[in-house]
């Protein structure tokens, strides 16, 4: 019964809401409540080869799915489904990259930036679209803690990748510092 409840669920969820919304559930996300023990959130963002199998591996594959890169099976493993996903991410590079599949520390800011929209958000905000920030923020190299508040501690750390950015310092995720935060940052 409860999984023709779940069957239910999802198909009036898709019809209110897309395939985006589908994507993102736990009954598309692999086994039930996979997308619940999704960790998005790692102490850095590291490069991720292919053939990896490890817990920021998981953490990729649960942010692809919260991305239009997804759905993608959150096993920990970076094989070939993973792959395709990151392999869109790539398509969409206007320069050839060497070893496209190899996850850069820039892809995952990219990837947050995709998951939900940042800009306009400021200090005194929270919810999930800050904790996204904080984590594209900590993926850029700045250290800030992933609690979801927008106060002093983050408003500093945006100003930090606006510096790297040689973009005003305002704090604020303007349209500018979202489109920087969209093309991975200003470390390269």
């Amino acid at each position: 019964m409860r999984t023709l409840v779940s069957v239910v669920v999802t198909v009036v969820i898709c019809g209110l809401l897309g395939p985006a919304a589908v994507a993102s559930s736990p009954a598309s996300a692999g086994t039930d409540g996979q997308q619940a023990s999704c960790r998005r959130t790692l102490p850095a963002y590291p490069q991720i080869k292919p053939g990896t199998t490890s817990g920021a591996v998981k953490a990729l594959q649960c942010v692809l799915n919260d991305t239009p890169f997804g759905p993608v099976t959150v096993d920990g493993f970076y094989g070939p489904e993973t792959q395709a996903a990151i392999k869109k991410l790539t398509d969409n590079f206007e320069c050839c990259i060497e070893r496209p599949l190899l996850v850069r520390t820039w892809y995952w800011t990219i990837l947050f930036s995709q998951s939900h929209r940042l800009r306009g958000l400021e200090l005194g905000d929270s919810g999930v679209r800050v904790r996204t920030l904080q984590r594209a923020l900590r993926a850029d190299g700045e250290t800030v803690v992933v609690d979801g508040d927008f106060g002093a501690q983050t408003k500093a750390q945006v100003k930090v990748f606006q510096d790297k950015c040689d973009i005003e310092k305002s704090g604020r995720v303007n349209d500018q510092t979202s489109f920087f935060f969209s093309q991975g940052g200003c470390n390269g």
